[in-house]
């Protein structure tokens, strides 16, 4: 081999790396996250009781990720390479020990034109798709200040619930908070006309973790409306349906101050103090 023959080999073995290197962070990474807005979800019960959910909106230039803001930040402290053991452990524990969770990870995807919705019924982890635009609006000529933005009006029906969402056309993004998506600004505020469901923005700030498909192993995909139906029965009685045949294994993990966690096969079964109210009827 001659000098140039040499230089062309390292030259191609560089760009196999490079190219290994690009093909394994787009698996992981689906965009860079240009926004992200920080929602308080409030979900009321029929006893008056209202539970407080902090959720964050990751916002791409062509696709979102909505998820639980206490897994969001335990991604974050992961993907810190200075982080250690401990640190990785606190926020997985903090995590865990979460009981309102909000169990569904949202992705929308423009391009794609579809949604990918991952959520659970222990002892599964679930995902399902749907298409990118769900909810046909119609637009208002009201207007309201949310989070500082002044927001239009729109309307529209969903998952058996008729929807009222406020959309800040000054923010030019088609995505929102959960399904919410398809109107010319981000969706700052949506809650159903009987009040039981409400997401608020309450901070709006630049990106700071690229947007990445959820690393969840052995995910069962399922139809949506199979799902739901599932979903909303499951959470009656999260202990009494869970069939004894399909647990393998039970753990029950206690932190510092004897707060308990419940793993069935690995899945963490949350369990709500003020029972379960589902987004979705149908």
């Amino acid at each position: 081999f001659d000098m140039k023959q040499i230089s062309l080999i390292l030259l191609i073995v560089q760009y196999a790396m490079y190219a290994i290197a690009q093909s394994n962070e787009n698996k992981a990474s689906l965009s860079q996250s240009e926004f992200e807005c920080l929602y308080e979800y409030k979900v009321t019960n029929s006893k008056s009781i209202t539970d407080t959910y902090t959720t964050i909106l990751q916002i791409g230039r062509d696709c979102s990720c909505f998820m639980d803001y206490t897994a969001f930040q335990s991604d974050s402290v992961n993907a810190n390479p200075n982080s250690s053991s401990d640190d990785i452990k606190k926020y997985q524990m903090r995590e865990m020990r979460n009981s309102l969770f909000f169990d569904q990870t949202v992705l929308q995807n423009r391009p794609q034109g579809e949604m990918s919705v991952y959520s659970v019924i222990p002892p599964d982890n679930y995902m399902y798709k749907e298409k990118f635009r769900p909810i046909q609006w119609s637009l208002g000529n009201e207007t309201d200040t949310v989070c500082g933005y002044v927001c239009k009006k729109a309307t529209g029906e969903y998952g058996g619930r008729k929807w009222i969402v406020w959309y800040a056309p000054e923010i030019p993004t088609t995505f929102g908070p959960w399904k919410f998506c398809g109107l010319p600004g981000l969706v700052m505020l949506a809650y159903d006309t009987e009040n039981i469901h409400r997401f608020e923005a309450i901070t709006f700030r630049k990106g700071t973790l690229p947007i990445a498909l959820p690393d969840i192993p052995n995910i069962v995909t399922v139809e949506r409306g199979k799902f739901i139906k599932s979903k909303n029965k499951f959470e009656e009685n999260p202990m009494g349906n869970i069939p004894p045949e399909s647990i393998s294994e039970m753990v029950v993990q206690k932190d510092e101050n004897g707060k308990g966690s419940i793993l069935i096969n690995g899945v963490q079964l949350r369990l709500r103090p003020n029972g379960y109210t589902p987004l979705e009827l149908e």
